[in-house]
């Protein structure tokens, strides 16, 4: 917002005398006043959306009110990026954004302005991999970015150098599930020790999981694995404490989907599935995720324009939120949910609709009802907004 510029003071005496009086006395023989300094700019985060239609097709920058949650366009927004940009990701220290173009085969990285939220895009972006990538996932040091897609079996993985540049691991694209399957999503745990895959083929989904050198980047298959998933399996996250990896599927109970959650043995990388899994939530939810205090999941459901809230408990264990679930928001009919984030104080969460808008919700501390605040939904600039991500302002 303009500050109001401070109001220049008088003095009833003119030309050269009060001047002078000025200089030595500090002042002129009657008060003057001054404004108070103008106040501080809105402290701000960043939003950040893969739209997948447009040619090209674009991502999205907003800066987000970290007091009230509205959602304003950054001037430039939105940015070209490839061909279907369905995913992406920042790395933790804010400086890049990946973003993952599921038809043009390729990964576009830009900087982030660590002032305005702004894009421009690295050089020689964007990156080549291969068609159907449609999940992407950085390490806590900011060093390596890992991709699967819906295409193949195959796990992409890249250095990440000091300007954004992605430079291919050996033996990359590595084979790391039966050949004809697919990849939804991949998952790294928040100490940055193991790597997880829910990989599925037409009829059933199960997790891979990988132990990884974090100097190197390189993975290694865990033994004990593959995991079953229920249903089909869409996207998965962990909880901000590494102790919880949940996945969403479709088709768990019936025709409507549920999310798994699994226990993680910190010094193995073992998985077990917690009790009472699978909990129901609504009909094909394409993400899940958990606020920074760990204790609420919140799940999007495309085909019910609804969002799912959970209690989750130290064992893991989803209790339904009363009110749960929530009108997801959005404009017009087709207006569905497909994205998800959160900030990283619990007090928003963000939910990129069908209908070309974000639907942004206050979390109430308490018990973690969701309420829309005011405004919301905000445009996003783009076409078909199909991920999101919340970036901390540095």
């Amino acid at each position: 917002m303009r500050g109001i510029a401070p109001r220049s003071f008088t003095c009833r005496a003119r030309g050269a005398f009060c001047f002078v009086l000025v200089l030595v006395i500090a002042g002129c023989s009657s008060s003057h006043t001054t404004s108070p300094p103008p106040p501080p700019p809105p402290s701000t985060n960043f939003i950040y959306t893969a739209n997948a239609a447009g040619t090209p097709s674009t991502v999205s920058a907003l800066a987000s009110d970290q007091t009230t949650g509205v959602l304003t366009p950054i001037l430039g927004s939105p940015y070209g990026t490839g061909s279907g940009s369905m995913a992406l990701a920042a790395d933790p220290a804010s400086r890049f954004l990946f973003v993952a173009n599921f038809f043009s085969s390729d990964i576009s990285a830009f900087t982030i302005n660590s002032t305005t939220g702004a894009l421009t895009q690295v050089a020689t972006s964007p990156f080549p991999a291969e068609s159907g990538i449609d999940s992407i996932a950085i390490d806590p040091t900011g060093k390596f970015l890992y991709a699967v897609t819906q295409n193949s079996e195959n796990l992409w993985a890249y250095s990440i150098d000091s300007t954004g540049v992605l430079n291919p691991l050996t033996g990359i694209p590595k084979p790391i599930a039966p050949l004809g399957t697919t990849s939804d999503s991949v998952a790294i745990d928040p100490s940055g020790n193991y790597l997880y895959v829910a990989n599925r083929n037409s009829n059933s989904a199960s997790l891979y999981g990988f132990i990884r050198d974090t100097t190197s980047g390189g993975i290694t298959a865990l033994g004990g694995f593959p995991v079953p998933l229920d249903g089909l399996a869409n996207k998965s996250a962990f909880d901000p404490a590494g102790k919880f990896l949940l996945v969403t599927g479709t088709d768990v109970f019936g025709t409507v989907g549920g999310v798994d959650v699994f226990s993680l043995v910190a010094s193995t990388g073992a998985l077990t599935k917690t009790s009472g899994s699978p909990t129901q939530v609504g009909d094909d939810p394409p993400g899940v995720v958990v606020d920074r205090s760990g204790k609420y999941v919140y799940v999007p459901n495309t085909a019910d324009v609804t969002v799912s809230a959970f209690n989750m408990d130290g064992s893991g264990a989803l209790t339904k939120i009363a009110g749960s679930p929530f009108p997801s928001g959005g404009n017009g009919s087709i207006n569905g949910p497909l994205g998800i984030a959160t900030d990283a104080a619990s007090r928003f969460i963000y939910v990129c609709n069908a209908s070309n808008d974000i639907s942004v919700f206050s979390i109430n501390l308490s018990n973690g009802a969701l309420t829309p605040v005011t405004g919301s939904p905000f445009p996003d600039g783009g076409n078909a907004p199909s991920g999101i991500v919340f970036v901390k302002k540095p």
